[in-house]
């Protein structure tokens, strides 16, 4: 069942990049262009590099604030975002339901 449902998110993930706009090709010292289209492979492991933390602030009277952030997308990763329709928080939630340390939040 798991193998089936990789296997339909990468089907799926393949045909949303069919609409991705034609990769414009940059020429190259011998002559060749280098234009690529997006693969579902290229487009996992260009987010893949997209990462979640966790800030960790203590406060004067010993407690602690968390903030969770995003590293910011480059250029490319927004592009493909934004064809995939998918649009990154500017933080996340933090839930103390799956903290490590919930029994001391």
């Amino acid at each position: 069942m798991v193998a089936f449902l990789g296997y339909a998110l990468w089907v799926t993930l393949k045909h949303l990049l069919k609409r991705r706009p034609a990769v414009v090709p940059t020429p190259s010292l011998s002559g060749v262009n280098d234009a690529q289209p997006m693969t579902p492979m290229r487009a996992i492991a260009l987010l893949s590099t997209l990462q979640s933390a966790d800030i960790v602030l203590p406060t004067t009277d010993g407690r602690q604030i968390r903030l969770r952030r995003i590293t910011e997308p480059t250029a490319e990763q927004k592009s493909l975002l934004r064809q995939l329709g998918i649009s990154l928080p500017e933080h996340l939630r933090f839930n103390r339901e799956c903290s490590v340390d919930s029994a001391v939040a």
